[in-house]
This record gives C-alpha cells, structure tokens and sequence, in this order.
C-alpha cells in the first residue's frame, strides 16, 4: 500500500494543476500584489476613475501572469496540500491590514484613503481566496494519495453534543456582540464598541461544530470530508483512538493539532469503525 501511495504522489507531482486551481492562485497572488501597483500609481495619478480602471487592469494582468506560471508548475496543489502550513495562505493577507492600521497607531498618522481601502481589501479578498486555496489543495493531495485505494469503514459524525452546545453558545454571544457593537457606535458613539465584530472570530473553530462529517478509514490514512473539502492524513499522523459512551476520538501525534470528535451515536455501525481503527493502529506513532 505504501508503494502504491508513492507512485500515485509520483504521477500527481508530474501533472500541471488544472485550470480552476490556477485562476485562483492568480486571483490570491493579485489580492497581495495589486495594493503594491495601487500605491505606486496613486503618487502620480489622482483622478478616480483612472485610478479604478488601473486597479481592474492591475488585477487582470497579475491574475494572468500569476495564473499561467502556476498552470506550468508541476504538482504545486500536492505539494501545498501534504503540508501542514498550508493554512497559512489565510494569514499572509494579515500584513496589510496590520502594516497599514498597524503603522499608523505607532505612528499616530491617519493613513491615506486609498491605503486604507486597499488594505481591506487586500486582507478580505487574500483571507477569503487562501481559504479557498486551502481547501482545494488538501482536496487534490487527498484525491492523488488515495487513488485506487479502498475503504475499510466509513461513517458520517457531528461533534459530540457538549461541543455542539458550546458551538452555538459561542455564536449567539458573537453574535449578540457583533450586533451590540454596531448599534453602540452607531446610535451611541461608542467607538471602541464598534471592534466587537473581532467576537466572530472566536467562532470560527467551531462553526461546523453542527454540521456531520464524513469519515473514511482506508489502509493509507484517514479521510475527513466537509462540504467542498477533503482532508487526508497518514496513520503515523494519529497517536491512538479513544471509545467512550458517547465520544469517539481519534487523536493526533501533534500536540498542538484538534483531536477528530465524533458522536458515537449517530455512527451506524461503530463496530466496523473500531475494527477499521484496530487494524490500523500499527500504524500509529507516540504523542510528541
């Protein structure tokens, strides 16, 4: 099994991404370089509207650039999705937004309009496409790791209930914050009030919380899909595997790495979930 999972990574590696995937890291390369090209142009050009049509033109042409040397990249989406620093293509577009705002409070030099603006929109646009990207990198590196590879169980699990309620407390109290906040600084002028919106972010490890996964345990590693994702890890990535009353958890080797937590009951068959698990536990290696 492990030669075969090397030679189906072989044969990914060797492939160019498709093209989906390669307007998208074109569109996340020109989220973090188009306020580069902005800022440069704005100290010689001043009229709105041409400053606009060079914006769309600027994230047009590094779209295309950017997209093309990827599409001429041979395995990048494998290899960006076997690595567990992937999720950092959500942060990277952070700089921005803590360069831009972050200098100016040291400072204490309100920054220019145009900067502001497009420090937002560098950070939005870049979270929302890393996000994007991470997700289809994961989703091919699973696809190449286990093609023509079987199941050996297969189950669908919310999060045990205790962790659900504390998913849906956690959002009715960002939520009630985020809202709070808006009608404090709008009708009140309470300006620190309107930063509340940074209460939804305490959410965001628990937003699917709610929401069933799909499990497979196959000879390779485990497989965990989402809406849109699919997420693989080798049994050396899994330290052991917990079954309670109510909980199935499959640990990780990494400390610092969320454990698997199923629900026990809404797993049909938990036998053959523990009979997969069994048989692959040899597999496993020590906690760090």
């Amino acid at each position: 099994m492990a030669t075969h999972t090397r030679a189906a990574l072989r044969q990914a590696n060797a492939e160019r991404p498709d093209a989906e995937y390669a307007l998208v890291v074109g569109l996340y390369v020109a989220a973090l370089l188009t306020p580069v090209v902005m800022l440069g142009l704005a100290r010689a050009i001043a009229d709105a509207a041409i400053l606009y049509i060079s914006f769309l033109g600027a994230v047009t042409g590094i779209t295309i650039v950017a997209g093309w040397a990827v599409s001429r990249t041979p395995g990048l989406a494998v290899s960006l999705g076997r690595r567990d620093a992937t999720w950092l293509l959500a942060v990277v577009p952070f700089a921005w937004f803590v360069g831009v705002f972050g200098a100016a409070a040291v400072v204490g030099v309100e920054p220019p309009g145009i900067a502001a603006l497009l420090a937002m929109v560098a950070t939005v646009g870049g979270l929302f496409l890393g996000l994007i990207l991470t997700t289809m990198s994961r989703t091919r590196h699973a696809a190449a790791t286990l093609e023509g590879v079987d199941d050996l169980a297969q189950w669908e699990a919310r999060w045990p209930p205790r962790w659900r309620r504390v998913s849906v407390g956690v959002a009715v109290i960002a939520s009630v914050g985020y809202v709070g906040g808006i009608v404090a600084q709008v009708a009140f002028g309470v300006d620190w009030a309107g930063s509340l919106y940074l209460l939804m972010f305490l959410w965001t490890p628990l937003a699917g919380a709610v929401n069933p996964r799909t499990f497979r345990v196959t000879e390779a590693g485990l497989v965990v899909e989402r809406p849109l994702q699919q997420q693989f890890r080798p049994w050396s990535a899994f330290a052991s595997y917990d079954l309670t009353d109510d909980t199935l958890v499959i640990r990780p080797t990494a400390w610092w790495r969320p454990a698997h937590r199923c629900d026990r009951a809404d797993i049909e068959d938990v036998d053959a979930a523990v009979t997969a698990l069994n048989q692959c536990s040899q597999e496993f290696s020590p906690t760090d």
